[in-house]
């Protein structure tokens, strides 16, 4: 009962930051001939997981809302039945090209991917990250074994994985369930 109320401790915090995140930048569209210089190329840097935005992931499908976090060390997130689902250290951003991972439990108190078993290709699944929305399609659904890594593996196009145990209560050699979807559009929020 403890590991319960820490999990939704912890996910009112992580819907807290949400909420609260900063202000989305506005961008000047003005048409002011003075304005019409064109800016300097500077590459952008990506942040690391640990400095990300918090971010929500929504499956309307299984009723699902829950806040995703990043973690360094995936065997502290396997041996934690109470954590979040959390993005895998290796995965790209959101909308990248290449493989965004998102490990979550099935059972126990932070069992959030319960019911990613009934979700089906087309799907919808919705990554939400301030000022924008990430939207995936499922493509697949299917289960492999443990030792199958390479559905963690890097992909030519932006797709999502999440990955969890094919059964819920069961040992931890268990199979693994996972859901593949491929990207379809970023919907960024309007400025005020």
């Amino acid at each position: 009962m403890f590991l319960r109320i820490q999990a939704r401790l912890e996910q009112s915090r992580l819907e807290k930051a949400f909420n609260d995140r900063t202000e989305i930048p506005h961008i000047d569209a003005s048409d002011d001939e003075d304005n019409q210089q064109t800016p300097e190329w500077v590459e952008p840097s990506l942040p690391q997981w640990d400095e990300f935005s918090p971010t929500q992931l929504e499956i309307a499908a299984i009723d699902l809302s829950v806040q995703i976090v990043a973690v360094s060390d995936m065997g502290i997130f396997a041996r934690k039945l109470n954590h979040p689902p959390s993005y895998y250290p290796q995965s790209v951003f959101p909308g990248e090209a290449g493989n965004l991972l998102i490990a979550g439990h099935r059972g126990g108190p932070a069992g959030f991917f319960r019911r990613l078993n009934e979700l089906k290709p087309g799907d919808e699944i919705i990554l939400r990250a301030p000022g924008v929305d990430y939207c995936y399609e499922v493509e697949e659904v299917f289960i492999v074994e443990p030792t199958q890594v390479e559905v963690i593996a890097p992909l030519d196009y932006a797709a999502i994985t999440l990955t969890t145990c094919q059964r819920v209560g069961k040992v931890t050699s268990a199979k693994r369930l996972i859901v593949r979807g491929i990207f379809v559009q970023a919907i960024t929020a309007k400025n005020e």
